[in-house]
């Protein structure tokens, strides 16, 4: 793992963890004026201090496991869909498969390392399969899926599941489309505001499906990686 690999995942991780802080930070404590001083409401300061302590692990929780991904990258186990690796044009992915654009320090395409190739980047293939469903600057959109050639690094996830949710998974992402972007990543029960693989997420979720490998306040694109995917393309080196 390179060195500025790994700052530039702390940097992204330790920015959104600031951003989570400031909510805890800015929640009310209670003051009760005791003799010739104050004394601080203690379960308000003990549920702040759980929280950041479960921020905490959980950044180092995700940066262990990005790491522990890409050290391995050529050793990943992967069920090649020979559809996928024959594919031509910029598309990748059948319905309600995941995509996920891994770490890529060599990237030089701003608007890829803005969009996943630094911070990494999810979406949901659509029902059809030329388009994503996906979080993209500021919106949740239905875009053009390009992911074959946006990104030089990217994983292929498919949801062991059956039809009917992954059906239900897109259904619900095209209800909410046009939703903004969440800028609290540690808050991943919203519905009123996504970030990439928060929406990824809670289209499965929603339809029975919890695909968060570690259960945390946040949803990585990597926390897709589990028994409860497989790998079914792999490109990049």
């Amino acid at each position: 793992m390179k060195k500025k690999l790994i700052i530039s995942l702390l940097s992204v991780v330790l920015i959104f963890a600031n951003i989570s802080y400031i909510n805890v930070d800015a929640a009310p404590l209670t003051i009760n004026s005791v003799n010739y001083g104050n004394t601080v409401n203690s379960a308000n300061v003990t549920g702040n201090l759980k929280t950041a302590y479960e921020i905490r692990k959980e950044i180092e929780d995700t940066l262990r496991f990005q790491v522990k991904i890409e050290v391995n990258w050529d050793d990943l186990k992967v069920e090649k869909d020979m559809d996928l690796y024959k594919s031509k044009g910029k598309a990748i992915g059948k319905p309600g498969d995941i995509l996920i654009s891994i770490t890529d320090s060599k990237n030089t395409d701003i608007n890829a390392i803005m969009m996943g190739s630094i911070t990494t980047h999810a979406a949901l293939v659509d029902s059809d399969p030329q388009k994503v469903l996906e979080v993209y600057q500021n919106n949740l959109e239905n875009r053009a899926n390009d992911w074959k050639t946006r990104y030089k690094k990217i994983l292929v996830l498919r949801p062991k599941t059956n039809q009917e949710t992954i059906k239900g998974a897109i259904k619900y992402g095209h209800t909410k489309l046009g939703t903004h972007f969440n800028f609290n990543i540690f808050n991943k029960t919203t519905t009123k505001q996504f970030y990439c693989s928060q929406f990824v997420w809670r289209s499965y979720f929603n339809n029975g499906l919890d695909l968060d490998r570690n259960g945390g306040l946040a949803v990585f694109p990597y926390d897709f990686i589990s028994d409860k995917t497989t790998i079914v393309y792999k490109q990049g080196e």
